[in-house]
């Protein structure tokens, strides 16, 4: 199997008890069946203290029972974990051993992608100045001919998403291009690809330049989407009721555009980064429609508290971008409710093959 990295992944360290928001607060932690099976069969002081923090959650998954402050039972004073002090990183779980790594698992190829709900990730993703594109991570190795058969996929159909997703990303770095016309590019390219998937059109669709126009969904539709959201941290959760109670406007939104031109940048890796993580998902479902549209609510939603927080404060930085965008990857991008809610409820997601 062909392995994928990204430049990003490669410089990636733990910045442990430095961490502004650790992957150890708030998370619930669910522990895989090997690990299970090895705290149970753990005779020493640690493996008692284990046992005694085990519960289940309501799908019946084996997890940590977090304490009272919703934090890891394990994560101490100096923001460490003392299961890692104590016992060493083989006695961690997968949850906690492999974060914030996401191998995307094709069959064929994984690509391998940093979640964006670490601070430290979310750091190296928006500031990357290198292409966006992923890199082998292992050599090429002479392969057996591929049986289409024991695919879970049509190998035609992946190669349909790859070169789509190729003309997205190309879009999307191309900086002579505003960010804005290229969103509008890339939906009327999209939406000409769900019709051909569809079987509407019988010509696979090319970019082709139209008329700069509005893409997003009015404002306030798109935050009364995500009013109706759930939230993991108390942070988040009160950004969202003060943005209730006081509705960002067209004014903000435009005060916003006005200073955001230093960090279109970081906006740009944001999308990129976004089709890597999602756009493969149409294998299952044939709704390439879905996933751009769920990057163009995603980015008006940042774009909604990054206009608050300019309006509060009357002051936007780059760190305020990367605070923004990590707690919506932790709320929103890392929340199956959540996500199944814009899809279905707000997109009128469907299942196409």
């Amino acid at each position: 199997m062909q392995h994928y990295t990204f430049p990003y992944t490669e410089v990636f360290h733990c910045t442990a008890g430095d961490c502004p928001d650790s992957c150890c607060k708030g998370w619930e932690i669910v522990i895989d069946p090997k690990t299970l099976q090895t705290y149970q069969q753990t005779c020493s002081p640690i493996g008692e203290t284990i046992r005694s923090t085990l519960t289940k959650n309501e799908d019946d998954e084996w997890m940590f029972q977090n304490r009272e402050d919703g934090n890891c039972p394990f994560w101490n004073a100096e923001k460490l974990c003392d299961l890692q002090i104590q016992a060493g990183e083989h006695l961690l779980c997968d949850t906690c051993r492999q974060f914030p790594r996401i191998p995307q698992d094709y069959t064929l190829f994984t690509e391998h992608v940093l979640s964006l709900a670490c601070p430290e990730a979310a750091r190296l993703v928006l500031t990357q100045t290198e292409p966006f594109q992923a890199i082998p991570l292992t050599q090429d190795e002479p392969s057996e001919p591929v049986n289409e058969a024991e695919l879970p996929y049509s190998l035609n159909w992946m190669n349909c998403l790859l070169e789509t997703r190729a003309v997205l990303l190309q879009l999307f770095q191309e900086t002579s291009i505003p960010l804005a016309e290229a969103l509008c590019y890339g939906l009327h390219y999209v939406q000409q690809f769900q019709d051909w998937i569809e079987e509407k059109t019988d010509d696979f669709p090319e970019l082709q330049p139209i008329p700069s126009k509005p893409v997003f969904l009015h404002h306030e539709s798109v935050q009364h989407l995500y009013d109706s959201l759930e939230w993991m941290t108390p942070e988040w959760a009160d950004w969202m009721q003060q943005i209730q109670q006081h509705p960002v406007t067209d004014a903000d939104l435009q005060a916003f555009a006005k200073v955001a031109e230093p960090w279109i940048p970081a906006f740009r890796n944001f999308c990129s980064y976004y089709l890597y993580l999602y756009w493969l998902q149409a294998l299952n479902t044939g709704n390439a429609l879905i996933q751009y549209q769920k990057l163009l609510t995603a980015l008006h939603e940042i774009a909604i508290v990054s206009a608050w927080k300019l309006r509060e404060t009357h002051t936007y930085t780059l760190t305020d971008c990367m605070i923004i965008v990590q707690r919506y990857a932790k709320e929103v991008m890392h929340d199956a409710e959540n996500i199944e809610k814009i899809e279905i409820k707000a997109l009128g997601g469907r299942k196409i093959i």
